[in-house]
């Protein structure tokens, strides 16, 4: 049975291990390291225009949570709205890409939601798969416990303790304990938070099994520390009276940046490949324009946009979730990134997710892994920063164009646009309009 959400640092060591596998599919690359020219996206602003053009895009979707939110844009009519039709209808392929970037090197599909940081461990051999938009980041990791019945970060940092303090205070609780972890997980989190407390994993009793395994054991007395890393398993626990001792967004909110980089490294979003970005820009970003218009349904609500892909959630992945539960997991364990958020991803280097910072970082430490070859570079597998940019720029534009369109229904078509985050086409109606008055 498929999860709704694995873990992503698994997923992201399981691609390293296949890299050698897609060799045969590397669009070119002279030598390890050599990589791609950077992405250079068109010049000119699109022209104006009374419609939108129509699109069909073979796209795929990822079996994850915050990976199918755009299935609620089909439900929503939202694609359409935009021109795109996603084939194969209604809901595009079922492909996980954050397994294998096959169906879009092969061309099964054009676009999908995945991973970015998938990509990177790959760089040797795959230089045109490229991500085009990031939704949200990923705070799985915590330590579970029943509710009340031990200290948790926050308590012990809100009585005055620093947060080293309140790490092998939390932790001491944990010492010489039976501790359930996700078989197969990486260490990366829970070597960090040992570290800090000054001891390390073999403090605990570790036991290994499977997500579902997992809560049925905590539900069944067997441990009082678990670490599931699924999303499903994760609200179901706390939903069912359990709470984390400590989780991933208070490690990277008070370690160094330095420290916690892999950590960070949890972006999700979607993909394409540059041949396809060349030929279709202004179609991805029409579709990026839908993710974000979805983001910012699922903050101001966030149930009742769950209820419209919730059912497809359960019949991809072998789900049960209610709508409110699926909505859960966007509270604190997915972390969206709406259209005024996400400019901190791309321009402001001081954030804590900038992607370029993180990005450049990941591919240093796979380099000095020897997982690939020195010298590639961030932009080699992302585009998203040209994407969130020109729509910068078009939403500058329509406001330009809005202010002096005359009162007509073009003009009306334009503005309803805009507060649809298709800020391409509300440029484009404005401009129209102004021309035609």
């Amino acid at each position: 049975m498929k999860k709704l959400l694995r873990g992503r640092l698994g997923a992201l060591l399981a691609a390293a291990v296949t890299v050698s596998m897609l060799t045969a599919c590397a669009s070119g690359l002279d030598s390890p390291g050599s990589g791609a020219a950077p992405f250079v996206p068109p010049a000119a602003a699109a022209a104006p225009g009374e419609t939108i053009p129509e699109a069909t895009v073979k796209a795929g979707f990822s079996p994850y949570g915050d990976e199918l939110l755009g299935i609620a844009g089909v439900t929503r009519g939202y694609f359409d709205q935009v021109g795109i039709s996603i084939d194969p209808a209604p809901h595009g392929a079922q492909t996980d890409l954050i397994g294998s970037l096959t169906p879009l090197i092969n061309q099964q599909i054009e676009v999908g939601s995945g991973y970015l940081s998938a990509i990177p461990p790959q760089l040797d051999n795959v230089d045109d798969v490229v991500g085009f938009g990031i939704s949200d980041v990923f705070y799985g990791y915590r330590i579970l416990a029943p509710a009340g019945k031990y200290k948790t970060l926050d308590q012990i940092m809100k009585s005055g303790h620093s947060y080293e303090e309140a790490v092998s205070i939390v932790l001491d609780q944990v010492k010489g304990h039976d501790v359930i972890l996700r078989q197969g997980v990486a260490p990366t989190f829970y070597n960090l938070i040992t570290g800090t407390a000054g001891g390390s994993m073999t403090d605990w009793n570790v036991q290994y099994l499977g997500n579902p395994d997992i809560v049925r054991a905590a539900q069944s007395g067997q441990a009082d520390f678990v670490s599931p890393t699924g999303a499903v398993e994760i609200v179901r626990l706390q939903m069912d009276g359990w709470e984390p001792l400590i989780d991933l967004r208070q490690v990277i909110d008070n370690m160094p940046a330095a420290d916690t980089v892999s950590l960070r490294s949890t972006f999700s979003g979607y993909l394409t490949t540059t041949g396809y970005a060349e030929k279709n820009w202004d179609t991805l970003l029409r579709f990026t324009s839908v993710v974000y218009r979805l983001i910012d349904d699922m903050k101001a609500d966030p149930v009742g946009t769950a209820k419209d892909f919730v059912d497809y959630v359960n019949s991809y992945t072998g789900s049960a979730l209610t709508a409110e539960e699926l909505a859960a997991t966007f509270d604190g364990l997915y972390a969206l990134r709406d259209f005024e958020s996400a400019a901190t991803f791309y321009d402001n280097g001081d954030d804590t997710f900038n992607f370029q910072k993180v990005a450049g970082a990941q591919i240093a430490e796979l380099a000095a892994q020897k997982v690939i070859g020195e010298g590639h570079r961030a932009d080699q597998f992302s585009i998203a920063g040209h994407i969130y940019h020109a729509l910068a720029d078009y939403r500058a534009k329509a406001d330009t164009a809005l202010a002096a369109a005359p009162d007509s229904e073009l003009t009306r078509a334009a503005k309803a646009q805009y507060d649809a985050r298709n800020y391409l086409d509300a440029y484009r109606m404005a401009a129209a309009a102004n021309d035609a008055s």
